[in-house]
């Protein structure tokens, strides 16, 4: 069949150092991922070839191109960021994971974050809009690590596409993980075992979590050419994730500024 470019063309995906993950983007640029214009898009910023969207059943994706274009990544990781919501849902349906629930009183009187199982709450529009999902990754975040970390290589940003789940013990989380391991629709490209006794936690201040970088791989992420796009999950016990407050996350961003991370 005839090879048309398409939002997913180019895959995130990189050497044997591993996969990596996605960016930010503008309302402007979501906009144009759910409405019409979502097929004729043209990439006019990383080069002279123009990309076509086309999601023809026909088209043929390009997975062995490593991507180059911010723009592309961060199209790629809005496009992906309900399919992953929608995913990292159904793990914690049945793995007894938690979410961070946001009640204004609480956090008014300083009482700090609170998390709510996902088995409780799911069929309750209004918890469930109280719910605090992840966000992409800010492109100003993105373009510091680009040019800090990654020597300007686009592919090997592997988060900006993320979500987290939270766990009361080590046993629920283990138990989340072997179901994201077999779920069909998922390829775990990497893991970072930062719970493993040997992992040296001074690299990360003391903060330990299991990071999985994953492609989503269905009906839908094909669909719109993202299936070769690589997001992050993190798995977390409640120790961690309550200390992981907006204070908490500057100390740390700081704390990986010093080290040019």
């Amino acid at each position: 069949p005839e090879r048309r470019w398409s939002i997913g063309s180019a895959t995130n995906q990189t050497d044997r150092r591993g996969s990596v993950g996605s960016n930010g983007l503008t309302a402007s640029i979501q906009s144009v991922m759910t409405g019409a214009g979502m097929r004729k898009l043209k990439r006019g910023m990383s080069g002279s070839r123009k990309m076509l969207l086309d999601f023809d059943k026909d088209s043929v994706v390009d997975g062995t191109s490593k991507i180059t274009s911010l723009d592309q990544l961060c199209a790629q990781a809005t496009g992906l960021d309900p399919i992953l919501r929608s995913k990292v849902q159904g793990w914690a349906l049945h793995s007894r994971g938690c979410f961070r629930f946001v009640d204004p009183v609480r956090e008014h009187e300083g009482l700090g974050p609170q998390f709510v199982m996902w088995q409780e709450v799911h069929n309750d529009p209004a918890q469930v809009a109280m719910i605090r999902w992840g966000k992409l990754k800010s492109v100003s975040r993105a373009v510091e690590k680009l040019l800090r970390s990654y020597r300007e290589d686009v592919s090997q940003l592997l988060d900006v596409c993320r979500q987290s789940i939270v766990f009361n013990s080590v046993e629920d989380l283990t138990k989340c993980a072997e179901i994201i391991l077999a779920d069909p629709e998922v390829k775990v490209v990497r893991c970072k075992n930062r719970l493993d006794p040997g992992y040296n936690a001074f690299t990360s201040a003391g903060y330990r979590d299991v990071s999985l970088n994953v492609r989503i791989e269905n009906q839908t992420s094909s669909s719109l050419g993202l299936d070769a796009h690589v997001c992050e999950v993190l798995l977390l016990l409640r120790a961690f994730a309550e200390v992981k407050n907006e204070e908490g996350h500057m100390r740390y961003r700081q704390f990986r500024n010093a080290r040019g991370e």
